[in-house]
């Protein structure tokens, strides 16, 4: 099982031993999420082995990359979606599941402590307070949170080859698992990549060493696309080097511009070598609301003089097409800051992946074009440097210190879009989210793949997202992603004020995003989880 992609940076990734959601992504339309409990664990090993480990074999990183590399050649060449298709099925365990299936005490005290106390422990710590907290969790998320033992993923080009892969799985009363419920998700078909705010979602990925090529390997080896620093694979799957937080120095002592480099120590927990190749799964069911986020972009926007488009991309750090309200080299400061969206009339802005991530924020040390709260800059602050901000010495380490926070984000939209209708031959199974009124259930499910929870995921909630003093003092709390009911956004010296600019103008946010459930999980390699069901 050693289907691999060549690289001469780095070791050989075993790609055929890596769950596929991970490393390829499952970038597809439909995708229903099955929780189930373990009721009996040696018949559920047996109905696991059986049904569902075929598949998630099928489902590698290795397959799901040659079938995405495949798909993007045809589809350059002219050719119609549809005449490839594939689905896929990835499986993923909470720590009580593990604890189910009767892994040995050694086995289940490896794991980290997020994955062993589970989210909703964690509800403090990553800020699902108030409204966000589990206590008010959407059902079956707060009914049967104890219950849930694992997740099976599954992924397809077309609602009929979903139904009948998720058919497969209906066990039969004897197969000792108990499905608890399922979750829906599906791609927009009014606004397809789109979130249901209208942003277009996953512009910013990190690239990957050994999967991710270079674009200019002479000038930029250390860059995928323009922008995209490509990263040690052990910061998302366990048994690999690991980004070191520390700036890399020249021989003269002088720091490297840029992430360092070089490897470092391998990921996951020393003697866990059954751990190799499996992740950390973050697992999230995000409700936005978005006819209230859509009237205060409209209220809020003519108060500071601004175009909706404009202050919608101050909050976000991006238009809505996707293109980047931080400058490009080519760009004034003032071409950015354009009332309506750029990327409407030049797309590439928003799809060209040597435009839409090349942009830093150095040149932005004072938030005038995008704000030091905005979605984007909280969520990833690239080469910011707090240290600088708040009138410290600079610090050369922030960037390579930025890069070992990072996720892989594999998420998908739920529920009706507002004002639409559900697809008569799509039963989403919750009336909520089929409809398509401003009090139907309709979000983000938040996926995210990592070696280390309380590093990556817990570490941006609780020091970028959720810190109304990163990147410095008075910033404000993220005003998209952030739970706190009611948080400060400050707009710097913005152009296009109806008065004239003051030096900050505090915008209150009220919270339009809300959890509503989720869990951690951990996806093993396709070996140990050989091991786990005794094949």
């Amino acid at each position: 099982m050693k289907n691999i992609i060549s690289t001469t940076a780095i070791a050989a990734i075993e790609l055929d031993e890596i769950q596929g959601n991970l490393f390829g992504g499952f970038s597809k339309d439909f995708q229903t999420f099955i929780f189930f409990s373990v009721i009996d664990p040696e018949k559920a090993k047996k109905f696991l082995a059986d049904i569902v480990l075929p598949d998630v074999e099928a489902s590698s990183s290795a397959h799901v990359l040659a079938f995405n590399h495949q798909f993007k050649a045809l589809k350059q060449s002219g050719c119609p979606e549809g005449i490839i298709k594939a689905t896929w099925t990835n499986i993923a365990f909470t720590h009580r599941g593990l604890n189910a299936l009767k892994l040995p005490s050694a086995q289940l005290d490896a794991f980290s402590k997020p994955l062993r106390d589970g989210m909703r422990a964690r509800a403090t710590t990553i800020g699902d307070t108030e409204t966000s907290a589990p206590k008010n969790w959407y059902k079956h998320y707060k009914t049967d949170y104890d219950s849930i033992h694992a997740i099976i993923i599954v992924a397809a080009d077309s609602v009929t080859d979903l139904h009948t892969r998720v058919a497969r799985y209906s066990p039969p009363s004897d197969s000792g698992i108990r499905i608890l419920f399922q979750q829906e998700g599906r791609t927009r078909v009014d606004n397809r990549g789109h979130e249901h705010f209208g942003f277009k979602d996953g512009v910013s990925q990190p690239g990957v060493r050994g999967i991710d090529n270079p674009d200019d390997v002479v000038a930029n080896p250390n860059q995928g696309h323009p922008g995209q620093d490509l990263l040690w694979p052990g910061e998302f799957v366990i048994g690999y080097p690991t980004q070191i937080p520390k700036a890399a120095t020249k021989p003269d002592g002088k720091p490297v511009d840029g992430p360092n480099p070089t490897p470092g120590p391998l990921s996951g927990p020393a003697g866990a070598g059954w751990m190799k190749n499996g992740a950390y799964l973050v697992f999230r069911r995000l409700h936005q609301d978005v006819n209230g986020f859509n009237r205060f972009l409209a209220h809020t926007a003519a108060q500071y003089g601004l175009t909706p488009d404009l202050f919608g991309a101050k909050l976000v750090g991006r238009y809505k097409s996707g293109a980047p309200l931080e400058k490009l080299a080519f760009q004034s400061e003032a071409s950015t800051q354009s009332p309506s969206d750029p990327g409407l009339a030049t797309v590439a802005l928003a799809e060209n992946d040597g435009l839409n991530n090349n942009f830093e924020y150095g040149d932005d040390d004072k938030g005038r074009i995008v704000p030091f709260s905005s979605h984007i800059r909280k969520a990833y602050p690239r080469n910011e440097d707090p240290s600088a901000l708040n009138g410290g010495p600079p610090n050369p380490s922030e960037e390579s210190e930025t890069q070992t926070h990072r996720l892989l984000r594999r998420g998908i939209p739920f529920g009706v879009s507002l004002g639409g209708k559900k697809s008569a031959d799509d039963p989403l199974g919750n009336p909520d989210e089929e409809d398509g009124s401003p009090d139907g259930q309709r979000g983000l499910l938040f996926l995210a793949y990592q070696s280390d929870l309380e590093r990556q995921f817990e570490f941006v909630q609780s020091q970028w997202v959720n810190d109304a003093d990163f990147p410095l003092k008075d910033a404000g709390k993220d005003p998209i992603m952030s739970q706190d009911p009611k948080s400060d956004m400050m707009i710097t010296g913005c152009p296009f004020h109806a008065k004239p600019p003051q030096a900050k103008c505090p915008v209150p946010i009220s919270r339009f995003v809300t959890t509503t459930g989720g869990d951690y999980f951990f996806a093993p390699s396709l070996s140990f989880l050989q091991q786990i069901l005794g094949t």
